[in-house]
């Protein structure tokens, strides 16, 4: 662990010690570190973020669906993780044979990770969860081949990316102004906002992705009480496995 990781996970783990006590409540409940607060922390929007573990509103989905569908974390499988989120890690690690968590500055884990280019050979993993990172990513679907590559043919991959709404994704590939990509796409550093048409790309790397609803199989008071609502909806998570022949 380098000494910028170390002091992120001290600060991390003080700040939610704090927050223990100090938000202590039965009004907000989060999933990924089992807690109950009497609100979540503004950050973009009001109560959103879990004081204890920074969980958003796609974190705790992700926990959610973990418990409706145990198959997704049984026992034995390799795991690799990139641009790892420490409340999904944990329990990412709890039965996985291996794991491995990174990026490409090592900066949010112990391995450096270039989805463009994994250095790890075919069918090296069972499991790989790579959330809102596509959306960073120039050549995105080089980047879902290579998860494709790395991943088994029993196995399933996470592949989030935020606020997918229009029909077809939206970008230009010659900006490079900050203000502008955050005028176009929502955020200074991403280069592009899906559209429906993300599963086409999914699809024309070799993944067949399934798209999970959750807000039909939890109820209106768990949405609520976990705050799920991202500007009044609850996101779909993208699952995909590889497809066959």
């Amino acid at each position: 662990m380098t000494v910028k990781q170390h002091l992120r996970t001290t600060y991390r783990r003080s700040r939610g010690l704090i927050a223990t006590v100090r938000q202590r409540g039965d009004a907000a409940y989060c999933p990924c570190c089992d807690s109950w607060q009497r609100s979540f922390r503004d950050l973009v929007m009001p109560d959103r973020q879990c004081w204890i573990c920074g969980s958003l509103e796609r974190h705790r989905l992700v926990a959610i669906l973990f418990s409706l569908r145990p198959e997704l974390t049984r026992p034995g499988r390799d795991v690799l993780h990139i641009a790892p989120e420490a409340m999904l890690a944990t329990r990412l690690k709890r039965h996985a044979r291996s794991y491995v968590g990174g990026d490409l500055t090592a900066e949010f884990g112990s391995a450096r990770i270039d989805v463009l280019d994994l250095q790890f050979g075919d069918g090296s993993f069972d499991v790989v969860v790579c959330n809102h990172v596509l959306e960073h990513v120039p050549d995105d679907r080089r980047a879902m081949r290579e998860v494709r590559r790395v991943l088994r043919p029993d196995g399933w991959a996470m592949l989030l990316v935020p606020d997918v709404q229009l029909p077809h994704t939206a970008e230009t590939p010659d900006i490079d102004d900050p203000d502008e990509m955050l005028r176009l796409y929502g955020q200074r550093d991403h280069v592009r906002r899906y559209g429906w048409d993300y599963l086409d790309r999914l699809r024309d790397s070799g993944l067949e992705p399934e798209v999970i609803r959750l807000g039909g199989l939890i109820t209106p008071a768990t949405a609520s009480v976990c705050r799920l609502l991202k500007f009044g909806e609850i996101e779909p998570l993208f699952l995909a496995r590889v497809a066959t022949p």
